[in-house]
């Protein structure tokens, strides 16, 4: 999908839904996605991956919000967080759906502690984690870890 003015709006909508009035860097649309990044440009004839942090996807039925993206947003996200006790965090980590009545439907902050750890999907009554595998293996691993540091004390 191009580029486009609305697609730009959009972005502007999903940000603030999410209650982010500020970002700490620029969006630069790039290889289907928006990249906020602190660069001043962008070199046009240098072979770049990244150009900062990913931050919102363009899918076919719309745009997502990436889980490194609200991480990297944090405090900001002031809306649609979903605090997570400790066994509802480890129930999604491993890819199960959680009964969640009166969330707002949509993509949510998935938060433990006070603290985003990435993105969820709320449909219906139904809450589910959009956190990549990989990184839900090593937060339920720093999730073990605590448990057991705490058994020590």
């Amino acid at each position: 999908m191009p580029y486009s003015a609305e697609f730009s709006e959009e972005v502007k909508k999903l940000l603030r839904e999410f209650g982010v009035e500020e970002l700490p860097g620029r969006l630069v649309f790039r290889h289907e996605a928006f990249w906020l990044t602190t660069a001043l440009e962008i070199p046009e004839n240098v072979r770049v991956h990244a150009v900062g942090v990913r931050l919102i996807r363009v899918q076919p039925h719309g745009l997502k919000p990436t889980s490194f993206g609200l991480m990297v947003l944090g405090a900001r996200v002031r809306r649609r967080r979903v605090e997570l006790s400790k066994e509802e965090l480890k129930e999604l980590l491993l890819g199960r759906t959680l009964r969640k009545p009166g969330l707002p439907q949509g993509y949510v902050a998935l938060c433990f502690e006070g603290e985003v750890l990435g993105c969820g999907e709320v449909r219906g009554e139904n809450l589910r984690c959009q956190i990549p595998l990989g990184r839900r293996q090593e937060l339920l691993i720093a999730l073990a870890y605590e448990e057991r540091a705490q058994r020590l004390i």
